[in-house]
């Protein structure tokens, strides 16, 4: 009958540093991948740097009205409980919001900006908005 083939202890030794090496390298990849996106993603083109957190309708159903905390410039928001669908969603330091007309920030996660203008508060509005500084940003 026919004789079974072992590989040698060496050529094994080998195979199995072969695809360590491979998954050191897989994994080396992903991360390298995960934070090249991480940095296009994050990437702040402005002095003004907000995180943001919720976005409703904007004023009259146009746009949208995106809810932010200001990371960096603390003068510019006010600290405030938001409710978001009527329940408690947080207490944040700098709230901002920002008036999006054309839902150019819609997708966003953060908004870096240089230059704003400050628009009269709304009237007839959410009670629980009173006092939030809005803004439109400009570049």
């Amino acid at each position: 009958m026919g004789r079974v083939i072992r590989p040698s202890e060496s050529l094994m030794g080998s195979m199995k540093t072969r695809t360590k090496n491979n998954q050191l390298l897989a994994c080396f990849l992903l991360s390298a991948a995960a934070l090249a996106l991480t940095a296009c993603a994050d990437a702040c083109n402005g002095n003004i740097e907000t995180l943001v957190l919720f976005a409703k309708p904007g004023p009259k159903g146009v746009g949208r009205a995106t809810y932010v905390d200001v990371l960096n410039k603390p003068g510019l928001g006010i600290k405030k409980t938001l409710l978001y669908e009527g329940k408690e969603f947080g207490t944040f330091e700098h709230v901002v919001i920002i008036n999006d007309p054309e839902g150019r920030f819609a997708k966003n996660s953060k908004i870096c900006f240089t230059t704003y203008r400050t628009n009269a508060p709304e009237t007839g509005g959410d009670l629980t908005e009173e006092g939030i500084p809005e803004i439109t940003v400009e570049k």
